[in-house]
């Protein structure tokens, strides 16, 4: 069977900048699955690893994706995603060795697929594929994975002296703080406290550390924060005081270190302590930056007594200690260094043009002007500018640093991304950007975005079409420019040229054809075709039980699904489709409040039918459905933040959302219900549909769907009476 033939085109965007030229845009790799980090090869190829445990290859020149390994990890996985266990593990850092093009190493940090530890690995490329026979294990961090710890970092950089760096996150739970510092020092309450780690002289997590790379393992460089020897100390550590340090960046000429920190959750300042903060740090030299002790700008916590509740000594930022009974290593800590830069989910008064909302700040490159480079996203005025980023606020900003690496001007760059995961710059000035996805987990949404000065020449726009076993590519460019084709074959890991010109018939087997079209200029455009039908999950079985060819309003449905698993995780929807002519496959927002969620940023933490960080907008709509206080219950949410009915996450105050959009908003949300019926928790049972919503007439549909994780839902359409 002739397999559908799916395009895929690169695409060229004008993203708002605060520069004056223009930025040019261009998808490279789209359908990555939850990637956590690339590194730029010096041939200009990518790679890529994602949370589950995939190494990827990317070819721009070809458009070309290769699964260049895939190694054994502890991870969440989507056939049992509401688990407790091992929410963020996974594989989850990745940088090359300085001298790649000539040995093929690579080093990658990983949660073990069998040890309670995450490990850094230096291997090697064989053939442009993994060996996995090659691993040299340079160093293990001992983890937590119970009771929804969290906070891993795992983010990898080489300095430009050959050092490496790994970030590594305090390992603990946050949400059973109330938002503020997790120093719960009772029995049995370690998952639950940082004072073991984070603040602890003589563990690796919620740390910076830095390492030579040798042969048979590592060296301790000099000026890390402990020299050797130092008792109740590990001389690994370059920085102290972590809460999750989440993408870290070396300046490569004054050898600086910048990363983002995400922080706490607290709304507001309260006795036990400062609201919460994101911070993007600066180390100049090792350092303590206070974690779990102070935030921001040293803002402290005092030590609160768990069993009481109530507050202790407040910490002194000059002289911070740590009194944890878990506390291996030193109780006289150095002293607490402030944030580059620190701002709350609301208006930051130090740094307003951060905005508001949610927040979880990266930091790095830092951008040089070079007039001898062929490229230079930003002028000579932004010379010396480090690029921060926040996943949620999914914004670049440029911070202008001047004598002493301080901070002169901060600007916002880029907007409208997909939460901005990781930012690296290439040899040649171009900026690359991968961008996690949609969704919290399980995206297949994740892509790789280029970035260059624009030049205002417009991309070829390249077709595909199947004709029995001879594919024929359409290519036209905007600007009237003269367009060549390529044919590639990605065999495996690798790809062969099959020839040129506008048709094709592949005489060997592959796994996907691309129809490559350049124009005179050099831009690239790419048409993808797979060739192999990728594997899906299992499918749901589902049965109406009566069979019935129209339903009404009201009536009771009985049903059964087989192939669930887990009936206990099994929901049953009918959703009232009315005679509009189209149907969006779902339940969805009017355009109105599409542009109101995404100016807002709703759409960072939730989707409109599927969970997310947060819950989906329906299951909200079908829980306070039939509520008479619904709406003004959930708008005081907005304004307030809330936390514990639909998970560990807690939801901060909207700040952004002022009265009238966030009485349209809860509106356009309890709307998601009108029409739907639901049932949870069974494989076979009855269903009562729902009454008639307005908007019902003559030729209207039923869509009855059986949903359950790991599994591919079952739809059955039913014409209504």
């Amino acid at each position: 069977m002739r397999p559908a033939v799916s395009l895929s085109l690169a695409l060229l965007a004008s993203v708002p900048s605060a520069s004056a030229a223009d930025i040019e845009s261009t998808f490279f790799a789209e359908n990555l699955r939850d990637p956590m980090e690339l590194a730029v090869a010096p041939d200009g190829d990518i790679f890529v690893v994602e949370r589950e445990g995939r190494i990827l290859r990317v070819r721009p020149s070809t458009g070309g994706v290769f699964v260049i390994g895939e190694i054994a990890v502890t991870a969440l996985r989507e056939t049992d995603k509401d688990t407790p266990w091992a929410r963020e593990d996974g594989l989850m850092g990745l940088t090359l060795d300085p001298k790649f093009a000539e040995n093929h190493r690579l080093y990658l940090y990983y949660s073990h697929p069998e040890k309670m530890l995450n490990r850094l690995s230096r291997f090697e490329l064989k053939s442009g594929v993994l060996d996995p026979a090659s691993e040299k294990v340079l160093l293990d961090v001992a983890s937590d994975r119970r009771d929804r710890v969290c906070h891993h970092g795992g983010s990898l950089a080489f300095g430009p002296d050959g050092l490496l760096y790994l970030s590594t996150g305090d390992n603990t739970n946050p949400f059973e703080s109330d938002g503020v510092a997790p120093i719960d020092d009772r029995d049995g309450r370690d998952h639950a406290n940082a004072m073991r780690s984070a603040g602890n002289t003589n563990d690796l997590r919620g740390k910076i550390l830095r390492i030579r790379p040798t042969e048979d393992g590592y060296e301790i460089p000099q000026g890390n924060l402990f020299p050797p020897g130092t008792d109740k100390t590990r001389p690994e550590i370059y920085v102290m005081g972590c809460r999750n340090p989440f993408r870290i960046s070396i300046d490569p000429k004054t050898n600086v270190l910048y990363w983002g920190e995400v922080g706490p959750d607290a709304s507001n300042p309260g006795p036990k302590g400062p609201q919460g903060h994101d911070e993007v740090n600066q180390a100049k030299k090792a350092g303590n930056f206070g974690w779990p002790f102070v935030i921001a700008d040293n803002k402290p916590y005092p030590i609160v007594d768990f069993t009481t509740g109530k507050p202790g000594a407040m910490t002194d930022p000059a002289a911070p200690k740590n009194p944890g009974k878990h506390n291996t290593g030193l109780v006289d800590l150095p002293p607490a260094q402030k944030a580059f830069i620190w701002y709350p989910y609301g208006d930051s008064p130090e740094f307003p043009v951060m905005g508001s909302g949610g927040r979880n700040a990266m930091a790095g490159p830092v951008f040089y002007h070079d007039p001898g480079r062929k490229y230079n996203l930003l002028g000579k005025e932004d010379d010396h500018t480090l690029l921060t980023y926040d996943w949620m606020r999914s914004k670049i900003w440029k911070a202008k640093l001047g004598e002493g690496e301080k901070l002169e001007k901060l600007e916002p760059l880029i907007d409208g991304l997909k939460h901005p995961m990781d930012l690296e710059a290439a040899a040649d000035g171009t900026l690359w950007l991968l961008e996690y996805g949609t969704d919290w987990y399980f995206n297949r949404d994740g892509r790789i975005r280029r970035l260059r000065p624009a030049d205002g020449n417009k991309p070829p726009v390249v077709t595909v079409k199947a004709d029995g076993p001879v594919f024929h590519a359409t290519a036209s460019d905007p600007d009237g420019d003269e367009v060549t084709i390529d044919w590639w074959l990605t065999e495996g890991a690798g790809e062969t040229r099959l020839g040129g010109g506008p048709s094709i018939s592949p005489s060997r087997p592959g796994t996907e054809l691309r129809a490559v079209a350049t124009d005179a200029k050099g831009a690239v455009s790419v048409a993808r075709i797979p060739l192999v039908a990728e594997q899906s999950l299992p499918a749901l079985e589902f049965d109406l039980t009566a069979k019935p060819d129209k339903l009404g309003f009201g009536e009771e449905l009985a049903f059964s699904v087989k192939g669930a698993g887990d009936p206990a995780k099994l929901v049953v929807r009918a959703r009232y489709i009315p005679p509009t002519g189209h149907d969006a496959g779902g339940p969805q927002f009017t355009s109105e409040i599409e542009k109101l969620v995404t100016a807002k940023l709703c759409l960072a933490c939730h989707q409109v039918d599927k969970p997310s960080v947060g819950p989906a907008y329906l299951d909200v709509a079908m829980k306070y459905r039939g509520e008479s206080d619904a709406a003004a219950k959930l708008q005081g949410k907005l304004k307030t933040g809330g936390g514990g009915v639909w998970g560990e996450v807690p939801m901060p105050p909207q700040i952004a959302v002022n009265d009238a959009e966030g009485e349209t908003l809860v509106r356009a949300i309890l709307g998601l219900a009108e029409g739907m019926a639901e049932t949870r928790g069974t494989a076979q049972g009855k269903l009562a549909l729902a009454p008639a919503p307005a908007n019902a007439a003559a030729g209207g549909a039923w869509e009855i769907t059986a949903e359950a994780p790991g599994h591919t839902a079952a739809r059955i359409r039913v014409a209504a009476k």
